[in-house]
């Protein structure tokens, strides 16, 4: 509890995340976007992946629906759509153009910027679009009404960078802020 706290304060006193800008982050109201969004932790934590948040912003990662990070470090990314309407409005997001240039990475003097996950995937109701839609390198999901996924289709591995202790502690700081502020 002692160390929870310090790092709680420690995290306040360098004012990574404020309060405001934590609950701005989550900005949607789309409860069946949520529902999967909620369907899809369980998931990926019956598959065991230990650090998993929902809606997060995290140095050069635009906002992520939901991204995980697997036991061997590697950051995966889910965007969820409920619509081909939005599925196609993603397109317009720099990531894609990113990962054609394969620009992965950003490092700095002080440290290395993640601008994509190591992999990518469109978790979608089932049936909304086919293998045929998708980009080469992302993978789709299928959400079924039973609140069950299907993989339809594994993602790429877009690069072999695996995600640094600064991540994961940033990784951490988003789920701990969102256990805080209800968000």
């Amino acid at each position: 509890m002692i160390f929870s706290l310090a790092f709680l304060f420690i995290i306040y006193k360098n004012k990574t995340m404020s309060r405001t800008s934590s609950r701005n982050k989550i900005k949607r109201d789309n409860s069946k976007s949520k529902n999967i969004d909620a369907a899809l932790m369980m998931y990926l934590y019956e598959k065991q992946h230990p650090l998993i948040s929902t809606h997060c912003t995290i140095d050069g990662l635009m906002e992520c629906d939901v991204i995980s990070l697997s036991k061997s470090d590697y950051i995966y990314e889910y965007e969820v759509k409920i619509s081909k309407a939005d599925y196609k409005k993603d397109f317009i997001k720099p990531k894609h153009k990113n990962i054609l240039n394969e620009k992965f990475v950003k490092n700095t003097k002080k440290r290395m910027i993640y601008l994509l996950p190591n992999y990518f995937n469109y978790v979608v109701p089932a049936g909304l679009i086919t293998v045929e839609d998708l980009p080469e390198y992302a993978g789709l999901i299928y959400f079924n009404e039973d609140l069950s996924f299907d993989v339809i289709k594994k993602p790429v591995l877009l690069h072999k960078t695996k995600a640094n202790d600064d991540f994961i502690r940033k990784l951490a700081h988003n789920i701990t802020c969102k256990l805080i502020f209800k968000k």
